[in-house]
């Protein structure tokens, strides 16, 4: 049900056309990796769009905050308990880094939101931006790789799904170090997380065939 909660928040976020540009990424994903007053600015683009970029990232903070964040960590955090079996330390620090992202993430809310609220003239709140948001991906492909090596010690098909969980955390981290405005950062995390609402869906149906030692 996690999984399924997970799936409908990410489908359902409100639209953010863009009105500036983004350098590649999403306007969401852009609006995150903002550095600087002057970036602010231009992403937030002319009068002539502005006001509706404004409304419309305050209204997909509020759904990220409110449906996406908490659907996303009880979907990780029960997967990490689920894939766990007799190794239980590696399930609880799965768990830990996961939700830590979490935590993280909602906090990354609260500044976006007064960023959002405030853009013209901006408070200082850059640099917590920063340490919010680059962690929290770091921590959420970590905790891709970690649910991968759960998987791994499980049955034949979690052995397939730690493939794109593990390619998945990969490629995000890749990314997150090397172009974070790339699509393929994303992607990762999207692929990775879909093996896992994958697998979910088969155990929910065929418990045994994912059933861990």
């Amino acid at each position: 049900m996690a999984g399924l909660a997970t799936l409908a928040a990410s489908t359902g976020f409100p639209p953010v056309p863009a009105c500036g540009p983004t350098q590649g990424a999403g306007p969401i994903i852009a609006f995150e990796l903002v550095r600087s007053p002057a970036q602010l600015a231009e992403l937030f683009g002319p009068s002539s769009c502005s006001g509706a970029f404004q409304a419309a990232q305050i209204r997909a903070s509020w759904w990220d905050a409110l449906a996406f964040i908490p659907a996303y960590a009880a979907f990780l955090a029960l997967g990490a308990w689920a894939l766990g079996g007799n190794a239980r330390p590696l399930s609880r620090i799965a768990i830990a880094v996961l939700l830590i992202g979490a935590l993280l993430d909602e906090i990354e809310g609260l500044i976006l939101l007064q960023l959002a609220h405030h853009w013209q003239s901006p408070p200082d709140l850059f640099g917590a931006l920063f340490f919010a948001v680059r962690p929290k991906f770091a921590l959420l492909g970590i905790g891709s790789l970690l649910l991968a090596a759960l998987a791994w010690r499980g049955t034949p098909i979690g052995k397939i799904a730690a493939l794109p969980l593990a390619g998945g955390g990969l490629a995000s981290l890749w990314f997150l170090f090397s172009d974070p405005h790339e699509p393929a950062m994303m992607l990762g995390h999207r692929y990775a997380w879909m093996a896992l609402l994958a697998l979910a869906a088969i155990g929910s149906i065929r418990p045994r065939w994912v059933g861990r030692p």
